[in-house]
């Protein structure tokens, strides 16, 4: 059913609406949304010409409507924003795990910034981060990464493989060149990188996802219900026949499609019923685990260095569902049959044989 909420008119007013929403997400990505929805209204807040902010706004208050009415990929987008796969928080969690520590003494500084030639260079953005952990985490990400998570890692990584060395004519590059193609190289490789979560972020989102977590992570809010108004509301105006001669059918009955009623919460007035929302389902905690938490922990790693040897390894979440054991009518099938799937043969017909 639609909601019965009025349409918000006021930013005030439109501001309260998302928080409202945002309080019936699930405990996973509910505080990180909230976050964001107040910090853009205060950046917002005093624009000269706010009407884009507002109108994006208005957007957002739909897909949250959606994602709570149970649409997963929208559900799925709200939980990569909250732990970083996308947005803002990716960006945040890049700065802090990838950043290389600053050099111990001045001789190191300038055996790091030195040149092949003896000269120096200008320090650049590229010194701040950890190449080796990036080139590890790349690697690792290149060979465990599914079609379906958000970024893509590229094969050719090393930059001695994927950086030409000459020009056209032959002759070798010059440093400023060299340097220049090493850096957008690495910030291509930073575009499709996931970074790595914290341990403790890490270990509490495994736990979700093999279901042993508390049962407060798996439960999503109830909606409370709407206040209702003693006056006609006039926010759902019905099509009128101007409507349909000045305009395509096709746009007015969008808004009550399957696919869009999600976002819209229209209906439409077919008699013979309305069709299931197309990409709705209802989230429940094994719903979440499966097809929420456990995508979100999948493209999600985390790094340890190797005191031995220095180098980095990365680990990433699995979700391997445990094969669930069998009834005891089902068992009527497997009855004197071993493992391998043989016939177990009896002694009587051993004895003959």
């Amino acid at each position: 059913m639609p909601l019965q909420i009025p349409h918000p008119n006021t930013p005030l007013h439109l501001y309260r609406h998302l928080l409202r929403e945002a309080t019936y997400l699930p405990p996973l990505c509910q505080p990180w949304i909230t976050q964001r929805i107040q910090a853009r209204f205060r950046d917002c807040r005093h624009k000269e010409e706010p009407k884009l902010y507002i109108k994006d706004a208005h957007h957002y208050l739909r897909y949250l409507r959606s994602a709570n009415a149970g649409h997963v990929q929208r559900m799925l987008r709200l939980c990569y924003l909250a732990t970083g796969r996308i947005g803002k928080r990716r960006r945040l969690l890049g700065r802090s795990e990838l950043a290389s520590s600053p050099p111990a003494s001045s001789a190191e500084l300038d055996k790091k910034i030195r040149l092949t030639n003896g000269k120096q260079r200008q320090p650049d953005w590229l010194d701040n981060w950890d190449i080796d952990k990036i080139k590890a985490i790349a690697h690792s990400q290149s060979d465990e990464q599914a079609n379906n998570w958000p970024y893509q890692m590229r094969r050719t990584i090393d930059p001695i493989r994927a950086l030409p060395t000459e020009n056209c004519f032959g002759r070798p590059l010059s440093q400023k060149l060299t340097r220049n193609k090493l850096k957008k190289h690495w910030a291509t490789i930073l575009r499709q990188l996931m970074p790595p979560l914290p341990r403790g972020e890490w270990d509490q989102l495994g736990a979700m996802t093999r279901g042993e977590a508390d049962a407060q992570h798996y439960k999503i809010p109830t909606r409370r219900p709407v206040a209702q108004s003693h006056f006609t509301s006039s926010d759902n105006k019905r099509p009128t026949w101007s409507d349909f001669v000045t305009r395509p059918v096709r746009s007015i009955e969008r808004k009550n499609s399957r696919k869009m009623k999600s976002l819209s919460g229209g209906e439409d007035e077919d008699p013979r019923g309305h069709g299931r929302v197309i990409g709705t389902r209802v989230l429940g905690p094994r719903k979440l685990r499966r097809s929420i938490y456990g995508r979100v922990w999948q493209a999600s790693p985390i790094v340890d260095k190797n005191p031995r040897t220095g180098k980095w390894s990365v680990t990433w979440g699995s979700s391997e569902s445990a094969i669930s054991r069998p009834s005891k009518k089902d068992l009527q099938f497997f009855q004197d049959v071993d493992q391998a799937g043989l016939p177990i043969r009896s002694t009587n017909d051993a004895s003959t044989t």
